[in-house]
């Protein structure tokens, strides 16, 4: 059975959407509901739609760029895990398809066009936009020059079309959809997550791969970049970093002259209630009461706690729950959080900042669907 991966293809990014915009669309007892009956009518894609979708959107990359991303993604192949090769092999049938279509030439084994000599060269001319697989690099861009700067921090992204504007709520199509994550690298542990759309970087509006790489590069290695990005039909902010760039390191504690700020937050408490549940004519699952927790309602800091409910279902019912969950996506105020995997099991918590309404949801939560009750409060940090 294929299992949800870290860095989504493109049916697992549109997911991620439908999971913001159900959130925001006022269900508090079942804010997910809408990514529940997407993934149990339609199911995951065969790998042969999965390629023809992501060859879609490299077609019109000119046959240089496309031979710069096919040897990257062949030499990262036997490195990278198991769990996401898939993915890669997509991406590598994708390419050779377009090449074949476009009469490319046939590529060299020799070094990428374009790799950073600060960057490992298995990842160094991955992507056009900020690192990992490139999808959707704008018709006719070339890889860039060794001597122009280039930057990443582990993602993935295509253009942004008139219908995916119209899916998420954008006025117009513009900046670069987030494909795919590279697991533990910068754009992942910063909060970025697939679906989003990117609209700036540094405050410059992006629009080409390419060029975001170029934004990226821009900045001293090791150094952190304001990123505005739209989630769920709201504007947000994340500073994201570390960046990998061609740009030389600055010393010790020093940092750019227009680098942002540390977003800090303060704690605050919260009363929360876990559920994680089956979807179906037969769905079920176990549920938390009502908990505490004092944090400051970051998207990380709620990922951890669902996290540590999924362990404690799995401990309380042995055998179930074993596919693994995807990051959470966070409404912006933290209110309600959600995962689904690709067994259609649903990882969900729901917080509120008054006891009283956080009471509410619960008994709301508790009435609309019966559930094993799990007596369980989140670890002292």
């Amino acid at each position: 059975m294929q299992r949800v991966r870290t860095g989504a293809p493109v049916w697992m990014a549109a997911l991620v959407v439908a999971l913001g915009a159900g959130m925001l669309s006022g269900c508090a007892v079942d804010p997910v509901g809408l990514a529940i009956g997407a993934v149990g009518a339609a199911g995951a894609p065969s790998q042969a739609s999965q390629v023809a979708e992501t060859a879609s959107y490299y077609r019109g990359t000119s046959c240089e760029a496309l031979a710069m991303l096919l040897q990257t993604n062949t030499d990262s192949l036997s490195s990278t895990p198991p769990e996401y090769r898939q993915s890669m092999s997509v991406n590598i049938q994708a390419l050779r398809q377009v090449m074949t279509e476009q009469r490319c030439p046939a590529s060299g084994s020799g070094a990428s066009a374009g790799a950073s000599p600060h960057l490992p060269p298995a990842t160094a001319a991955g992507s056009p936009g900020l690192g990992g697989t490139a999808v959707g690099t704008s018709p006719g861009s070339a890889p860039a020059p060794a001597s122009e700067p280039q930057g990443r921090v582990g993602i993935s992204v295509a253009p942004v079309t008139a219908q995916t504007a119209q899916a998420v709520g954008l006025e117009a199509p513009r900046g670069l959809l987030v494909m795919e994550l590279m697991p533990g690298q910068a754009a992942d542990v910063s909060g970025i997550r697939p679906g989003d759309v990117i609209l700036e970087v540094r405050g410059v509006a992006m629009g080409d791969p390419m060029q975001m790489r170029r934004v990226l590069g821009l900045v001293p290695d090791g150094q952190s970049v304001l990123v505005k990005l739209w989630r769920g039909r709201q504007l947000r902010e994340l500073v994201v970093g570390p960046v990998a760039s061609n740009t030389p390191a600055l010393p010790a504690g020093a940092v750019y002259a227009d680098a942002p700020a540390p977003m800090a937050a303060p704690l605050r408490e919260r009363f929360c209630v876990a559920q994680l549940m089956t979807s179906g004519a037969l769905a079920g699952g176990v549920r938390s009461t009502l908990f505490t927790v004092r944090n400051t309602g970051s998207e990380a800091e709620s990922a951890k706690t669902m996290a540590a409910f999924l362990q404690a279902a799995q401990k309380a019912q042995p055998g179930r729950w074993l596919a693994p969950q995807m990051r959470p996506t966070c409404t912006g105020d933290a209110t309600a959080c959600s995962s689904v995997n690709a067994d259609s099991e649903v990882l969900m918590m729901l917080c509120r900042t008054e006891r009283g309404e956080g009471a509410q949801v619960y008994e709301s939560l508790r009435q609309s669907r019966p559930m094993t009750e799990l007596a369980w409060s989140p670890p002292t940090p």
